[in-house]
């Protein structure tokens, strides 16, 4: 058997040894270590972009559209002078929307929100003032402009109803939105309700207040 001369050992030695050093050095380090593992920063999960449907949607969103647009008969009511049809036909509006808003709110947005941010004494305000805002609407129904403290009536009304909309938007909404309240459905059960209320809904209507499960139905 023809037996390897000691060059040929060495060269093959050599070989071998180079081919394990590319190889240490490949996995990143020189006479054997490793290399340092690197660190991964834990990222917070990429926020899904709100499509112009949902915001709009979204509970808050709605109940301030609500708020602009009481406010806004408010202060045209501020502007008449005349005691005539018109004026009657503003505050008919003002009580509808304000009866309506305070329903949906009474029904649906304050029994969700108030275990989700657990401040009873500001719900309990809130139940308050809406108690306050039925019984004005209610002296107004059965008066008519030119009668005997109507005006201060509806003056103290807008007073209320500006006390209210502060709290809510400043106070309520912004602990509402750090909840994990699916705001967008509650939101889309509230306008159900609104529309069905309005006798517009039906049983479709109905539908729609069930696929929310907070959703209450008097």
């Amino acid at each position: 058997m023809p037996t390897r001369s000691p060059r040929s050992t060495r060269t093959n030695g050599h070989a071998t040894g180079g081919a394990t050093q590319a190889a240490r050095k490949r996995r990143g380090g020189s006479g054997g270590r490793a290399a340092p593992q690197r660190t991964e920063v834990p990222r917070a999960p990429a926020s899904r972009p709100v499509s112009p449907r949902a915001a709009v949607d979204n509970v808050l969103a709605v109940l301030r559209a609500d708020h602009d647009r009481v406010l806004e008969l408010f202060a045209r009511f501020d502007k008449l002078k005349s005691n005539g049809p018109q004026k009657a036909q503003l505050v008919e509006r003002i009580c509808d929307e304000l009866e309506l808003h305070t329903r949906v709110e009474d029904e649906l947005f304050y029994p969700s929100v108030r275990p989700a941010i657990g401040d009873d004494d500001l719900m309990d305000e809130a139940a308050v003032e809406h108690e306050s805002s039925k019984t004005l609407i209610e002296q107004l129904r059965g008066m008519k402009p030119g009668d005997n403290r109507y005006d201060a009536i509806v003056t103290v009304l807008g007073e209320y109803v500006k006390h209210h909309v502060v709290e809510e938007q400043d106070v309520m909404f912004p602990k509402v939105k750090a909840t994990d309240l699916d705001l967008v459905a509650l939101g889309r059960a509230v306008k159900t309700r609104k529309r069905q209320l309005k006798g517009d809904a039906g049983v479709q209507g109905l539908l729609g207040l069930a696929a929310f499960p907070g959703m209450m139905i008097p």
